[in-house]
């Protein structure tokens, strides 16, 4: 053996022995939950994909090449496990059902087709492997593609989701969920991290020498994900998601009502795609009330408004609220807020009433919680800043 391959193959060791004692200890962790399960599963990947690399490929042992397709559907698998955890990590009921079965069919395609290294001959096998050594089997470099465009598309569905969670729980201001929230933002990018470079692994040989090269993967895939899941498990730790059965049913409690909330208005925006989900009647009635809330009530000038108090003073649910602003009116709740919060501060940075009071004094009256957010609204909105806006106004009518 090689001085490198020893090397190489100290490193894909030390990598599978961490992976797979830290995967055991989410395991069989006590009192343990389905999170810690799927979280460990996640762990599991590089943990059992390294060490069957290394058979095939630095013992080039031919008769075990049908591993490599074996390998890359094992992996096909990720996706649909992250989307599970992402799940669980929200407090949320993961059942399996037909439609999550689909999920995993390309990884059952690429499974099938390992039997075609099978049935070849040895000498055939044995030249398989070499054309997979130099980076010349189209097959593996093809299934090897599109795994990792298959992850990325995944890695996208993931983060529209917790952008989702996160954007629900500050409609319904769940406080309880903000840790929970900043650990799959994290999780999610020390996944792409790590594939982000397996990609450049893939890539760069390709663009120097014009072929694939499965020495940058042996490298690059023990590194990055020795130090991306140590990281994440540090992480995890941290934020303290790494939960025993006591304290996940207490964050389970503290977030249903967003999760309820979230499930209610995931209908309703399904049934406004399938059929106008309000009546014009109910319009009609809804719509006067919510501009006279805001129009003539001022309930915007209120800091920390919250979505609740707004659908009890229209006596209809917050998701009701949530889809009916999110249809008919094109923007968030909170997107609403600040629209009129910005009008509100335009009319009193103009009025004579009010050129003595302090520029964040506006905000505060305006309904902004501080000086930073209300600059940054405003600016946002106006495209300057309430100073600027109140010097150019004084100027023009000098």
């Amino acid at each position: 053996m090689l001085i490198s391959d020893t090397f190489i193959l100290q490193l894909n060791l030390l990598a599978s022995i961490v992976l797979f004692t830290i995967a055991l200890g989410l395991f069989f962790r006590k009192n343990n939950v389905k999170a810690n399960v799927f979280l460990a599963l996640l762990l599991l990947y590089p943990a059992v994909s390294i060490p069957l690399n290394m058979v095939f490929i630095i013992y080039r042992q031919y008769h075990f090449i049908f591993l490599s397709p074996v390998i890359i559907g094992f992996n096909l698998t990720f996706g649909p496990i992250l989307l599970s955890y992402l799940k669980l990590i929200q407090g949320r009921q993961d059942k399996f059902n037909l439609k999550k079965a689909l999920h995993f069919i390309p990884a059952i395609f690429i499974l099938i087709s390992a039997v075609y290294y099978l049935l070849l001959s040895p000498q055939q096998q044995a030249i398989s492997l070499n054309k997979l050594l130099a980076g010349e089997e189209e097959y593996i470099n093809f299934i090897n593609l599109f795994l990792l465009l298959h992850i990325c598309c995944y890695l996208y569905l993931g983060w529209k989701s917790v952008k989702n969670y996160e954007k629900q729980a500050i409609e319904l201001n769940a406080v309880e969920a903000s840790v929970s929230i900043r650990w799959q933002k994290a999780l999610l990018k020390c996944i792409v991290t790590v594939n982000i470079s397996l990609t450049l692994a893939y890539l760069l040989p390709i663009i120097i020498t014009g072929h694939t090269h499965i020495y940058a993967d042996l490298i690059a895939t023990p590194l990055a994900a020795l130090i991306m899941y140590i990281f994440i498990i540090y992480k995890g730790l941290s934020y303290h998601v790494i939960y025993n059965q006591p304290n996940y049913d207490r964050f389970a409690i503290a977030v249903a009502p967003l999760n309820q909330f979230i499930e209610t208005t995931e209908t309703l925006e399904k049934q406004a795609k399938e059929a106008p989900s309000f009546d014009n009647d109910f319009i009609d009635q809804i719509k006067p009330k919510l501009e006279q809330l805001f129009t003539i009530e001022k309930l915007h000038t209120q800091p920390g408004l919250k979505l609740h108090e707004v659908a009890t003073a229209l006596s209809i649910s917050p998701s009701t609220v949530s889809v009916f602003i999110n249809n008919h009116l094109k923007m968030s709740f909170f997107e609403m807020l600040n629209r009129y919060r910005v009008e509100e501060a335009k009319q009193l940075l103009v009025n004579p009433n009010y050129q003595h009071y302090k520029i964040e004094y506006i905000g505060e009256i305006s309904g902004f919680n501080s000086r930073a957010s209300f600059f940054s609204v405003f600016k946002k909105h106006v495209g300057k800043t309430p100073q600027a806006f109140k010097d150019e106004h004084l100027s023009a009518n000098n």
